[in-house]
């Protein structure tokens, strides 16, 4: 769906606020102002209510009885589809906001953002509502009297600080933020891609974003499909999609397993702070002055790490979390650290060089759609492993049996260790037979990843990698 409306976002603004800001500032005050008024009825509908407790600031577990499924659906698809607006809108506000020399600065940042906002809205509001937690960390920490079972914060409280905070951010972008005009227009010359005019300079007209309200709904639709039978772009499209599965072990299943055996909660909500979040920070700064200029190369570099040692130290904190008991304090942290901080790294690097990535490559004149276009197969490719893997690890895995008093278990068999070992295999045959393809599209043109433009003399470097094709005369559109 999101697809879909990526081009009516690209197409339809006004131009006196501006092709972003007509989308950003209504959005964003929509999303803020639902997830303020919207938070006591999203604990209601989860069954979250406060009883007859409720005088003393305690609140009760959730009640599935008293869950409102659909309720809760409504809301959540009504802010979802709010936020999937404004981050079409956004992901092509990014391509022109910076100049051309500081756009590689821009991924850096939105891998910054992203690592902080997952880390808020996910790790570290787990962290802050776990009644564990808050009653052994974070009140002492703060000084706080005691409340046991009580979250540090409630869901409906996290989500009222998060919308005004997105109220007062927004209240700044309409203020204080303006988007630069651009003097290109589109003309309709019978040809698929149409002619583009500029009065402007070749420098100016590199750096502006084609007038989509000239260009129109229809032909935005038309470019999408267009870019979508680009021969690079369909080889983009198979690595984004296969590239997460050897990886969805870790990615999915680990933490979990780690609980299983008995990891405590209250030491991820102690490694989130400390490692995840400035690793996060840190991590895509490092890397964009290490590989700079070479995206895919600190793609596969990360991979590689990803793929041959991560699963190693994740295994080896597996095993120190199950013999705990046995096991020397300093291993026991040594195993978690270097797991946690390696997963970290690494998928900071590759988000960060994904993003680097696409922004170089996508045509401004469908900016948003585009960036939509190649940020839903990643997002496809690392979704669809999830379920596969979770199925394998239910399935495989014979439960030990159980009697006695005390309790004693025998037998029974993990299936971790065995489905990373083929998953891993999966992994190096994808490095080998996909590896060279991912070099293949860093060498790639610009003219490649484009429908709008005469491909010439690029088109030979393409054809010898087998993944561009001769201009169509029905399909080129030519810039004067």
């Amino acid at each position: 769906l999101k697809l879909l409306w990526a081009p009516i976002v690209d197409a339809i603004f006004s131009k006196k606020i501006g092709r972003r800001k007509s989308w950003v500032v209504p959005i964003q005050t929509l999303a803020g102002l639902l997830m303020v008024g919207g938070s006591n009825f999203v604990e209601q509908q989860l069954g979250l209510e406060s009883s007859g407790m409720a005088e003393e600031g305690i609140k009760t577990a959730m009640d599935p009885a008293s869950m409102n499924v659909k309720g809760v659906t409504i809301f959540f698809f009504a802010l979802y589809f709010l936020m999937a607006t404004q981050d079409i809108a956004v992901d092509g506000w990014a391509l022109t906001m910076l100049s051309k020399k500081n756009r590689g600065r821009g991924p850096v940042m939105n891998s910054i953002g992203q690592n902080i906002g997952y880390f808020l809205s996910f790790v570290g509001f787990l962290a802050l509502n776990d009644a564990e937690s808050s009653e052994t960390l974070w009140r002492p920490l703060f000084g706080l009297k005691s409340r046991p079972g009580e979250g540090f914060i409630s869901l409906g409280g996290f989500m009222k600080v998060m919308g005004i905070f997105m109220l007062i951010v927004t209240t700044l972008v309409a203020l204080f933020k303006k988007e630069s005009s651009t003097d290109v227009s589109f003309v309709d010359d019978g040809t698929t891609g149409g002619k583009i005019t500029d009065i402007g300079s070749k420098e100016k007209q590199e750096d502006d974003e084609i007038d989509a309200a000239e260009i129109g709904i229809k032909e935005t639709y038309r470019r999408l499909w267009a870019v979508c039978q680009l021969p690079a772009v369909q080889s983009l499209f198979l690595i984004l999609l296969t590239y997460r599965l050897p990886t969805s072990l870790s990615d999915n299943v680990k933490f979990l397993k780690a609980v299983e055996f008995g990891l405590p909660k209250t030491t991820t909500a102690l490694l989130s702070p400390t490692l995840i979040l400035p690793l996060g920070i840190l991590v895509p700064i490092i890397g964009a002055k290490v590989w700079h200029g070479n995206p895919l190369r600190q793609f596969m570099t990360a991979y590689k790490v990803r793929v041959l040692l991560v699963p190693l130290l994740d295994i080896l904190m597996l095993f120190v979390v199950k013999e705990r008991e046995s096991t020397s304090l300093v291993l026991f942290w040594f195993a978690i650290v270097a797991s946690t901080a390696g997963q970290a790294i690494v998928n900071s690097l590759q988000f960060n060089a994904q993003m680097t990535f696409f922004a170089s490559r996508v045509d401004p004149s469908i900016g948003g759609t585009y960036m939509t276009l190649l940020n839903t197969a990643a997002n496809l490719g690392g979704t669809w492993p999830s379920p596969v893997t979770m199925y394998l690890v239910g399935m495989l895995t014979v439960p030990p049996t159980c009697s006695g008093v005390p309790e004693v278990c025998v037998g029974g068999r993990d299936s971790y260790v065995p489905i990373q070992a083929i998953l891993s295999v999966l992994g190096c045959a994808w490095i080998f037979f996909l590896g060279q393809r991912v070099h293949k599209l860093a060498e790639l043109p610009d003219d490649s990843w484009r429908t709008d433009i005469q491909r010439t003399n690029n088109n030979d470097v393409a054809e010898e990698n087998g993944l561009s094709r001769k201009p169509d005369k029905k399909n080129s559109t030519k810039r004067e």
